[in-house]
């Protein structure tokens, strides 16, 4: 039998929700104690403004998937469509209410704005530039006629 997660990985449209929606699940199911440090990650998105398309929203799908996933687990007693409704009022809610929510979507709006900005050249990490200093010299060497690597 396939899981609940496995199942609603792939029936969810997660990919279209909008980035306040998505943010405001991950912020719903935040759990402290996770290893990921939400804000700090969101905090993170002032020097690194990539990160949110680069990596960020991926991680935060399947942590919602996830979630969503052990929240239909603990609470067998509702119907699919009081669940639907019960999560619809609470990310409403949050999204009205919270602070924290409100802080972190201010903070992912401008980091988006910055990404899509037409003039704003968004430069790459230090490692990244030392990896392309590294690796550039590779397009300059030319093939051997032999095939046989070179000593």
């Amino acid at each position: 039998m396939i899981s609940r997660y496995a199942q609603l990985k792939e029936k969810l449209p997660i990919s279209r929700l909008s980035d306040d929606v998505l943010l405001a699940f991950r912020v719903l199911f935040d759990d402290p104690l996770d290893i990921v440090d939400l804000a700090q990650d969101i905090a993170d998105l002032t020097l690194y403004p990539e990160r949110l398309t680069n990596s960020y929203r991926k991680e935060w799908e399947a942590y919602v998937v996830k979630s969503l996933a052990l929240e239909i687990k603990k609470r067998p007693e509702l119907s699919p469509s009081e669940f639907i409704e019960d999560l619809m009022q609470r990310v409403e809610n949050l999204q009205k209410e919270s602070d924290t929510y409100n802080n972190l979507w201010r903070q992912v709006h401008h980091a988006r704005s910055i990404a899509q900005s037409s003039n704003t050249i968004i430069f790459p990490s230090p490692l990244r530039q030392q990896l392309m200093a590294f690796l550039l010299p590779i397009t300059t060497v030319t093939p051997t006629d032999s095939g046989e690597p070179e000593e």
